[in-house]
């Protein structure tokens, strides 16, 4: 038995994070040209300022190129969970997977979440009009993975 689910990427909201990460790190540069010209009142407020705009900066861009930015297909099979993404494939055996969870705000809304951490990767997988297909993959996944007995 296998299941094959693709989760498509969002190429404007990309953009636009690098886009906004890219005006944070202006602003910090043009906040440490005033600071260098002298034209700061309050020197220890200003370098404040300019660290949290160059490291929230430097954030949201550096977000934009993790693996789930990007369209990922997620192939769940007898022999573990390969992940195709931008960058590869990535293959974890059910050993791998720590957890899954899955959840469903309400019972009546047709949108379901798996939450899946697997190594140091965790994988929000967003199912919209397909709950009945992500409780088929959650039972599936959730029979083979081991399970820590409580003594």
């Amino acid at each position: 038995m296998t299941y094959t689910y693709a989760v498509q990427g969002n190429k404007s909201r990309r953009v636009g994070y690098r886009v906004i990460g890219g005006i944070f790190l202006v602003v910090a540069a043009l906040q440490c040209v005033t600071l260098f010209k002298g034209y700061a009142d309050r020197i220890v407020l200003t370098a404040i300022f300019i660290a949290f705009c160059m490291f929230y900066g430097i954030y949201l861009v550096a977000r934009t190129f993790k693996k789930q930015s990007f369209d990922i297909t997620y192939k769940f099979s007898e022999e573990g969970m390969l992940v195709t993404h931008h960058y590869g494939e990535t293959n974890y055996t059910f050993d791998d997977i720590e957890f899954i969870t899955m959840v469903a705000a309400d019972p009546e809304m047709m949108l379901c979440v798996l939450n899946i951490k697997a190594g140091k990767d965790i994988f929000n997988i967003p199912f919209t009009m397909k709950k009945e297909y992500c409780e088929k993959i959650y039972d599936f996944v959730n029979e083979r993975i081991k399970k820590e007995e409580d003594e």
